[in-house]
């Protein structure tokens, strides 16, 4: 016979868990680094022999910056003279991200313009930069890389670099939360993940998921032995980065199903 259990969790504060007809509590949620994306939930109550976990519902305030480490440098190469500039993180639109890099990069050496018609980010050289060679070195999800470039483009004064790819940088469509004592649900070696929450809000705003609007996130287990008295929680981007919300709590519900 099967039971099923609800586990509630709040990372503000020790909250009520619902362990079949009586309330246990949360004893403890320890946060790491004061971020709750990185935290032990301690139950009140072990649970063995699970054979599911599902995600039911979640509330999710986004706090996260747009831009961040390790997404906020960009490396310009001038006449093989390179030089590395860093956006300090924070919540930047299109153009106010612009703005931030050229008083970063100077006009001595250039300036970034944008079109958000097209939405496609142009570098112009400066006049003191000459006839020598100007680049973007371009790593993988890198500023550069967001901001639509890619490796291999160049120019001298009077012959701008104009991005190929149009720059995307609200690029959090969904977070991934990975509890690490009930096993991945992905076998996607780089970003741990348990369940996906989709990001549909800006920042500031909270992100409601709830399985019967959104779709089912249902894991199986085969593992007669799964036993857990805690929750080892961590909050991924979707690049397999650990994400920081300063400091803004969250919650969410779990439904365990276990052989009594």
């Amino acid at each position: 016979m099967s039971r099923k259990y609800q586990i509630h969790v709040d990372t503000t504060s020790q909250t009520a868990f619902t362990y079949g007809t009586t309330t246990n509590y949360v004893e403890t949620v320890y946060k790491t680094n004061n971020n709750p994306f990185q935290c032990t939930v301690v139950l009140g109550q072990p649970i063995r022999h699970i054979t599911s976990f599902a995600l039911k519902c979640a509330e999710l305030p986004v706090g996260f910056y747009n831009i961040r480490s390790p997404y906020n440098t960009l490396t310009l190469n001038v006449a093989s003279v390179l030089t590395t500039y860093v956006v300090p993180p924070g919540n930047y639109t299109s153009s106010s991200l612009v703005n931030a890099l050229n008083g970063l990069v100077g006009s001595l050496v250039g300036q970034f313009q944008i079109n958000l018609g097209t939405n496609f980010v142009t570098f112009v050289p400066s006049v003191n930069v000459g006839s020598n060679t100007i680049s973007i070195p371009v790593t993988q999800r890198s500023l550069a890389y967001f901001l639509g470039f890619v490796n291999g483009q160049s120019g001298t004064y009077g012959t701008n670099i104009l991005a190929t790819n149009s720059y995307m940088i609200n690029f959090d469509t969904y977070v991934n939360v990975y509890i690490e004592n009930l096993r991945p649900s992905s076998m996607q070696p780089m970003v741990p993940v348990t369940f996906k929450i989709p990001i549909t809000v800006s920042n500031g705003n909270i992100e409601y998921y709830f399985e019967k609007s959104r779709f089912t996130q249902k894991i199986q287990t085969f593992d007669p032995d799964l036993r857990i008295d805690r929750l080892n929680i961590i909050v991924y981007d979707r690049y397999g980065n650990i994400l920081n919300n300063n400091g803004l709590d969250w919650s969410f519900t779990l439904e365990l199903e276990a052989d009594t």
